[in-house]
C-alpha cells in the first residue's frame, strides 16, 4: 500500500483529496519509537503532531509523588500533539511508546497548511477536541463524585465502547491491558483497582477472555453502575 494510499485510511485525513493527501506525505516523515520510550514530554516545546501508524502510545501525566494518570491509548489511526500546535502552547500531557511504533510526524507549519488548506480538516479537528475536553469533564467530575468501583465501571464501560468487539452476548476489550494500566486510566493504584475488579468480577459485570482481554457481559448493566453518583 503506497503512503497517500495508508494516509487515506486514517479518518483524521480522509476527507482530504488524493492530491493533497500526496502533498501531506511528502511533508511529513515516518518515525520509530521503540518501547518504553518517550515521544514527547509534559511542558516540551510543541512543533509536531503524530499520526499512529502502527503500535500503541499512551498519553499520560505524572505528579512529582510518582503518580501516573493516563489520558488515552492510542493505536493505528489515532493522532496527538495537535493541541499545543493550534493553542501555541507547550504540551500538557506526556506520550511514550507501549510497543514498538510506527508514527507519521507532521510539523507545525504543514499542519496549519493543512486547516487552511481544508475546511473539513479544520471541522473534524473541532469535533476530535470537543469530544476529548468532553471525556475530560466527565473525568473531573467522576474523580469529585463517584466512588472507586464507579469510577472503573465507567472506565470498562469507556474502554468497551471505544475499542471493543462481540463476545458471548456481550462486549470484549480489543487491547489487552494491565491492571497497572487500568489502574492509570482510573487514576488510582493497583490495590484499589485490584479490589474493585474482583467486586465487579463476582457480580458478573467483568469477566476475562480465553486470551486473557478483559469483558464486559452486560455493558448497559456496567453503564448504569458507572453513572451513579
Amino acid at each position: 500500500m503506497s503512503g497517500p494510499q495508508l494516509l487515506k485510511r486514517i479518518p483524521f485525513l480522509s476527507a482530504l483529496a488524493p492530491a493533497h493527501l500526496r502533498d501531506v506525505y511528502r511533508l511529513a516523515r515516518e518515525v520509530e519509537v521503540p518501547a518504553g520510550q518517550p515521544v514527547f514530554a509534559k511542558r516540551e516545546s510543541a512543533d509536531a503532531m503524530f499520526i499512529v501508524l502502527s503500535g500503541r502510545v499512551k498519553i499520560f501525566t505524572a505528579s512529582s509523588g510518582r503518580k501516573r494518570k493516563t489520558f488515552a491509548y492510542l493505536t493505528e489511526g489515532d493522532f496527538f500533539g495537535e493541541m499545543a500546535l493550534v493553542s501555541e502552547t507547550t504540551r500538557t500531557a506526556a506520550a511514550e511508546a507501549v510497543e514498538t511504533s510506527r508514527l507519521l510526524l507532521i510539523r507545525k507549519r504543514d499542519f496549519q497548511r493543512l486547516l487552511a488548506r481544508d475546511s473539513r480538516l479544520a471541522l473534524y479537528l473541532l469535533r476530535t477536541l470537543c469530544e476529548r475536553l468532553r471525556r475530560a469533564n466527565e473525568e473531573i467530575e467522576g474523580m469529585l463524585f463517584r466512588n472507586i468501583l464507579g469510577r472503573v465501571a465507567k472506565t470498562m464501560t469507556d474502554l468497551a465502547r471505544r475499542s471493543g468487539e462481540p463476545w458471548r452476548g456481550g462486549v470484549a476489550l480489543k487491547q489487552r491491558f494491565t491492571q497497572q494500566e487500568l489502574a492509570d486510566l482510573v487514576g488510582t493504584t493497583r490495590e484499589p483497582l485490584t479490589r474493585a475488579l474482583s467486586s465487579l468480577r463476582r457480580a458478573g459485570l467483568v469477566s476475562l477472555t480465553d486470551d486473557g482481554r478483559y469483558a464486559v457481559p452486560d455493558a448497559p448493566r456496567l453503564a448504569a453502575l458507572g453513572s451513579n453518583d
